[in-house]
């Protein structure tokens, strides 16, 4: 049984580092052309240092950032383009969050690379931000910081039903590696759901997950909502609790969660 999970495991994985820059100003300037639009719909992101960040929740097995796990201040929010579409070349700058107030820190996480997560405070809470489109990234290394502390693979299905769990430390070691490894193609539309979901439980208790969508026989997954191109300025993936959200990727929360892979099959 264990090898059949292994297996399956590593056919999904087969497929599949810079430091964030500090900004000093922290107001918006006057002159970014933001068109007020209540109908503007964003998933939760931050934009550091050319990286695209989403926010992430605990998710089934993991659980949430702590003031404990904040680092070093990195950045600071500038615009806040909650209810406002761009109306300029260029779309999405350094600085630009969804949510956060112009003014709010960004820290980076303790033990982990700034270019894979970052962190800020909402209504004095930390929320935990990972890097879903780095334009610099060629392989999934590049994107995560996984090596040496994952514990724990869960398998669930689009429902969250846990399918398999995988604990053989070695065996995990070989499945991270060969997702670290392989290359990172560019991101792509969301769909409705993902059939599989792969949760990364990590040393430090926190939980990273991704999100599988096999294709029909004989083709090739579709990178989905991750990768190395930036995302237009709105998605249309957004409140769908309490299953996957319309990402199908790893949000069980209301606020969107796109990040996806490439898996030859």
């Amino acid at each position: 049984m264990r090898r059949s999970i292994v297996l399956v495991v590593a056919t999904m994985l087969l497929a599949g580092c810079t430091v964030a820059r500090g900004l000093t100003s922290t107001t918006c300037p006057s002159s970014r052309r933001l068109l007020p639009q209540a109908a503007a719909d964003y998933i939760d992101f931050v934009q550091v240092d050319g990286i695209t960040y989403q926010a992430r929740t605990a998710g089934p097995t993991g659980r949430e950032l702590h003031d404990s796990d904040l680092g070093a201040q990195v950045s600071v929010v500038r615009c806040k383009l909650a209810d406002h579409i761009i109306e300029e070349p260029g779309g999405q700058l350094d600085g630009d969050a969804a949510y956060l107030d112009p003014g709010t820190a960004v820290y980076a996480v303790r033990g982990y690379r700034p270019s894979f997560r970052l962190a800020a405070r909402r209504e004095g809470k930390p929320v935990l931000f990972e890097a879903a489109e780095n334009p610099r990234a060629g392989t999934w290394g590049e994107l995560l910081d996984l090596g040496g502390k994952v514990r724990r693979i869960t398998v669930h299905d689009d429902s969250l039903h846990q399918l398999a769990v995988l604990g053989d430390r070695r065996q995990i070691t070989q499945l991270v590696g060969l997702l670290l490894r392989s290359p990172l193609g560019p991101a792509g539309p969301c769909p409705d759901r993902a059939n599989v979901v792969l949760t990364f439980s990590l040393e430090d208790g926190t939980a990273t997950s991704l999100a599988y969508d096999p294709p029909s026989a004989g083709s090739t997954a579709t990178p989905r909502c991750r990768g190395r191109s930036a995302p237009p300025s709105t998605l249309p993936c957004h409140d769908r609790p309490p299953r996957p959200d319309r990402s199908g990727c790893r949000s069980w929360s209301t606020t969107s969660n796109c990040r996806w892979a490439t898996w030859p099959v």
